[in-house]
């Protein structure tokens, strides 16, 4: 008599309930190489179990879906497989639309700064103290990366919302009806809108269920403070501002001497962040001290940082552009107070949009180069170099995210410098003759073109918003998994350790799915089969001490497939994610395509070398559903089968 636990973990992407567990018992119910397999029945099952243990926090229970599907031999009734599925999908779902697409892409860009603190708490140890202790992961680099996110969040990415609030009340002005040209009603709708802000700030900023999104709550209310303030004794209220006049010895219009002042708030945090990702730079050629096996670079935070300013200005500056396109287009908004603010204010930022472009276009290059180098070598691949085999997190696109940074340092430099009058920075060299300061000039004459291309972009971003989302999903899925509470970054590690919410809860759904088929279906031998982002959940529950109270001495097969668990997890957050295969209790086999941009072998010793398992190239889906894993996994090496697998050694 056989009774055999098949869990499946999926991997990132847009699952339905069921789709999984189905395609598994889909394949391996079906006959293989023609060799006919018994006559076997299926029986469809679902059941909601809680998130959480129901203690009225909160009141009303949150229920996930687990499916099951239970195969049964007629033949010999005894024999039974039960096919259960960790779903996790819906913890990270896909936006419907073009402007919520665009919305989330705006959110994923922000929401990498979790991977940046994550990447640089976990390989930067504070001298003198244990790294699991209290402030063992206080390091220099670690505030400034913490910084860098409060910034960016609580100062660049809300003066731009307040900006754009500010742009709605000035396109007031061309809604033909008297009162709507009274300088009086603008001032109270901005008052108005810019207060409500703040108090909106101030109530988010108390629920908000994330560390960052406290963190844009709260400069919510900061910056709706202050900019309110300015609106009371500025140009448009109380005018206790003293004007300063400009090169034709006139001030400025009320209006855009206060937006002036938002545009010099902006540009002052947008320099700094440029500036700090710079020091950021150098920080990370520090000496590491992990105790793995692991070689190659391990340190991604300066490139993530960068990479937001790269995407942040090439996105939100293509908004900006997409409004002025309209109010040049529209007839009835164009020759406003809103298009004068654009002409007098817009142009200012172009230049380091100039820079964010060609960094984009070098990232474009570098892929086609990429992908280009993978079609054509895709075979065997994970032996070849990384600048080639490694698609996420290549070092190519590393290199090109540190010239975009410098070329940003030098385009603020000299703008500091024009500001100032101080020719000699300005021309950053001797004149035409200096390469870098002739190369940053072509950027400035360029600005219209490349504004065009910009916009453009943003056009087809809107036009195929539902390929954008699609794309979008493997980066929130991972962003998901590493979203904190708080900020916790002087707490020793096993409270830093229960900081992650969502992961949390994934994590708990995996414990739950296992505990409840335990209780329904005492299996004799139990498989775990997992995929991408599935594989890092499968093996950081199988290594839980909880998990493996549960699994009590069971025979456990860990099947991974396209895993990113040591080469992209243990590698760059070590802390959290290296494991031991004595953890695990199991044997472990992993299966992976050799052009897989994902997942690839297992290493550091992790699991014989033998159960490192090449299939032939087929990118990083579908391989719940492939050929060839599946004649992997009915090798004897492995030995799957519904109802008898056999066992095989456990790595220790």
């Amino acid at each position: 008599m056989g009774r055999h636990l098949i869990l499946t973990v999926h991997g990132i992407g847009e699952q339905k309930p069921g789709e999984t567990v189905d395609q598994v018992v889909g394949a391996a119910t079906t006959w293989l190489d023609g060799n006919p397999r018994p006559p076997i029945e299926v029986e469809r099952g679902m059941i909601e179990l809680a998130e959480s243990t129901f203690d009225g926090n909160p009141r009303n229970a949150e229920l996930f879906e687990v499916n099951l599907r239970t195969v049964t031999d007629p033949a010999v009734p005894q024999d039974k497989a039960l096919f259960a599925e960790v779903y996790w999908a819906d913890r990270s779902p896909a936006p419907k639309g073009a402007i919520k697409t665009v919305l989330d892409l705006i959110w994923v860009v922000l929401a990498l700064g979790y991977l940046a603190m994550d990447n640089v708490e976990q390989t930067h140890i504070r001298k003198g103290v244990a790294s699991d202790q209290p402030n063992g992961r206080n390091t220099l680099a670690a505030q400034l990366v913490h910084l860098f996110t409060w910034i960016f969040f609580g100062a660049v990415a809300t003066l731009n919302v307040f900006l754009l609030i500010g742009a709605a009340a000035v396109m007031t002005d061309r809604i033909p009806v008297s009162v709507f040209q009274n300088p009086a009603l603008l001032f109270w709708l901005l008052f108005g809108l810019y207060a409500g802000g703040a108090i909106v700030g101030l109530g988010q900023s108390r629920s908000a269920p994330t560390y960052l999104r406290r963190v844009f709550w709260r400069g919510m209310l900061a910056m709706g403070t202050a900019l309110t303030l300015c609106l009371v004794i500025g140009p448009l209220g109380l005018k206790l501002w003293v004007c300063v006049p400009s090169d034709t010895g006139n001030c400025p219009p009320a209006l855009e001497q206060f937006v002036a002042f938002q545009v010099f708030l902006l540009s002052i945090f947008w320099a700094t962040l440029i500036f700090l990702t710079l020091i950021l730079y150098a920080l990370s050629a520090w000496t590491l001290q992990i105790n793995d096996t692991l070689s190659e670079h391990r340190r991604l935070y300066p490139s993530i940082c960068a990479g937001m300013l790269v995407f942040w200005m090439f996105f939100i500056s293509g908004l900006w552009l997409t409004i002025e396109q309209l109010l040049d287009t529209v007839s009835g908004l164009s020759g406003g107070q809103l298009q004068r603010l654009f002409e007098s204010n817009l142009n200012e930022s172009i230049e380091t949009l100039s820079v964010a472009f060609v960094a984009i276009v070098l990232l474009g290059f570098v892929g086609v180069g990429l992908f280009a180098g993978r079609k054509t070598y895709k075979a065997n691949l994970h032996t070849r170099s990384g600048l080639i085999s490694r698609a996420i997190v290549n070092r190519l696109a590393q290199w090109v995210f540190l010239f975009g940074t410098i070329v940003l340092v030098l385009v603020t430099i000299r703008e500091i410098a024009a500001n100032q009058s101080f020719e000699a920075a300005c021309n950053v060299g001797i004149g035409e003759t200096n390469p870098i300061s002739w190369a940053l000039d072509r950027l400035a004459c360029s600005q219209g073109e490349i504004g065009l291309i910009v916009l453009g972009a943003t056009a087809l971003m809107y036009r195929f918003s539902d390929f954008v989302s699609a794309g979008l999903g493997v980066a929130r899925d991972i962003v998901t998994y590493a979203i904190r509470d708080k900020c916790y970054l002087g707490k020793d590690l096993e409270t830093r350790q229960r900081n992650y919410p969502d992961r949390k809860a994934i994590d708990e759904r995996f414990y739950r799915t296992l505990y409840y088929v335990l209780d329904i279906f005492p299996a004799d031998h139990i498989t775990v089969i997992s995929h991408s982002q599935g594989t890092v959940i499968a093996t950081q529950m199988l290594a839980d001490p909880r998990v493996q109270r549960r699994i009590g001495g069971r025979t456990l097969t860990l099947i991974t497939m396209g895993s990113p668990v040591t080469h992209i997890y243990q590698r760059y957050f070590p802390e959290m994610f290296t494991i031991t295969a004595s953890q695990l209790n199991a044997s472990w086999f992993n299966i992976f395509r050799q052009d897989d941009f994902v997942g690839t072998e297992i290493e550091g010793g992790l699991i014989f070398a033998n159960r490192n398992i090449p299939v032939d190239p087929g990118g990083h889906t579908g391989y719940f559903t492939d050929y060839q894993v599946w004649k992997a996994l009915s090798d004897p090496a492995i030995g799957f089968d519904l109802f008898n697998p056999t066992p095989q050694p456990v790595q220790t």
